[in-house]
């Protein structure tokens, strides 16, 4: 199964791109593919957020659900 996966931070310091190797493993570990990776700096307050709205717009069907300090999406 192919799966999307949308990673935020909110600042440099927190980078939403360290994240991706636990992505990569949780995906593994259950035989799922990321199809994409969205990636932003962007304040989860603000609604400005492209790649979420990427991300929405290239599935509308998206269930969410948290790993560790991660949120995962797939559709």
């Amino acid at each position: 199964m192919f799966v999307r996966a949308y990673l935020r931070a909110s600042t440099d310091e927190q980078g939403a791109s360290r994240a991706k190797d636990q992505i990569k493993a949780f995906a593994g570990e259950r035989g799922l593919n990321v199809a994409a990776w969205y990636v932003e700096k962007k304040s989860g307050a603000k609604l400005a957020r492209p790649e979420l709205f990427r991300l929405l717009a290239d599935d509308i069907r998206v269930t969410s659900f948290w790993s560790g300090r991660s949120t995962v999406s797939r559709a």
